[in-house]
């Protein structure tokens, strides 16, 4: 294993001790016991990036029917649990790639000046 994979060997680990990370996890294994919920949810993230992807324009219009059909899938309190603990978590993912980024891009710019 070289330098790098060890490092993402710990950032991986630290991210496991996250509380997004472990909130995720027991909201997605809560959900999981419920397959029938779990698979309509499955169906809506489908259906709502298909509309965000192939939707000419303003999707609002779509989307808005589309949350409309599924009012009380979105509410259910185990649904509604995992897709707050997925979005805390796909955050702090977010921000560790940002983190990355910038790293790197700072340092090149460094290097720029010298």
């Amino acid at each position: 294993m070289d330098e790098l994979d060890m490092a993402l060997h710990s950032v991986n680990s630290l991210i496991k001790e996250s509380r997004e990370y472990k909130t995720y996890v027991f909201a997605r294994n809560a959900l999981l016991t419920k397959e029938k919920l779990y698979k309509e949810l499955m169906e809506f993230k489908r259906r709502y990036t298909d509309i965000e992807r192939y939707t000419d324009g303003n999707p609002y219009d779509e989307l808005y029917k589309l949350y409309q059909e599924n009012d009380e899938l979105i509410h259910n309190s185990a649904v509604s649990e995992y897709l707050r603990a997925e979005s805390a978590f796909s955050k702090l993912i977010r921000h560790v790639t940002d983190e990355i980024y910038r790293g790197l891009l700072w340092q090149d710019l460094k290097f720029q000046d010298q």
